[in-house]
């Protein structure tokens, strides 16, 4: 009698876990800091690759063009005198609007060339000195900095780009990024204009949202930036957070606005992108 009460009472035990479990639901996936946070980091340090070729006029290897904001400066200011050659784009200590894409920017981009940039296999080394971004319309500034960046001229309209240690700190949050990436110029290649320059690229990158969380990113559908755009405007790439199941970011079909959609096991999220 106590062997057959006993067996029933592991049979109920058993029961009852196996009911509990079940009605369990899954959490679902509906992280999307990475995605957005990843396109803090992206835009810019994109973005300044973009910059920084338009104004290194490629026919004379370095020249100063006439700009409002940035200030441009080049040493030596005669490139007879021979490479290495710094230019640098100045932005102040208070802030200035871009005349370029409208965000306000402070501090300076350096970039020192080792040979004339029309030239195959040129390399540029860029620092960012105490270099600050706003867009539009935020409160606060973002500061970028990175421990390494190389820009190399591959070919007439191809380079490679390569962050190591990228940072994009905001009060209350630091981020992490480093990239190696493949640009493509597309458009804007015909004239001595740096404004209207459009890159498309591919490659991969990886970063630490503000929640502390590792991811890596891909590129699938080679992502277009617009120099005088302050977003990315198409392109796809697959987002990968430690832990979490591969989400497809697809930054739209090219109009220059800061949406963008998240694909997470299925299901679509729109989001914003800083």
């Amino acid at each position: 009698m106590k062997r057959i009460l006993f067996s029933s009472l592991l049979f109920v035990s058993a029961l009852a876990a196996l009911t509990l479990n079940s009605c369990k639901k899954e959490t679902p996936d509906t992280e999307t800091q990475s995605a957005i946070d990843n396109s803090v980091c992206e835009g810019e340090f994109t973005g300044r690759m973009g910059v920084i070729n338009g104004f290194a006029i490629k026919e004379q290897g370095v020249k100063s063009v006439m700009s409002a904001s940035p200030l441009i400066e080049i040493d030596p200011a005669d490139t007879l005198d021979g490479f290495p050659v710094t230019m640098t784009l100045n932005y102040g200590t208070v802030g200035i609007v871009d005349s370029i894409d409208g965000k306000t920017r402070m501090g300076k981009v350096q970039a020192t060339f080792d040979r004339s940039w029309d030239a195959m296999g040129a390399v540029v080394t860029v620092k960012l000195i105490n270099y600050y971004v706003k867009n539009a319309g935020a409160s606060s500034f973002v500061q970028y900095a990175c421990d390494s960046m190389l820009i190399i001229h591959n070919s007439l309209y191809s380079f490679t780009n390569n962050i190591i240690g990228g940072k994009c700190i905001a009060s209350g949050w630091n981020l992490e990024w480093a990239c190696t990436r493949t640009l493509t110029q597309t458009a804007g290649t015909g004239d001595l204009n740096p404004y209207n320059d459009v890159f498309s690229f591919t490659g991969s990158a990886t970063g630490k949202n503000r929640d502390g969380k590792n991811y890596t990113v891909n590129v699938v559908t080679p992502v277009v930036k617009r120099v005088s755009c302050s977003w990315i405007e198409s392109g796809r790439i697959d987002l990968i957070p430690e832990g979490l199941a591969t989400r497809t970011v697809d930054y739209g079909a090219g109009v220059c606005d800061n949406q963008a959609t998240l694909t997470i096991n299925g299901n679509t999220f729109a989001f914003t992108m800083n």
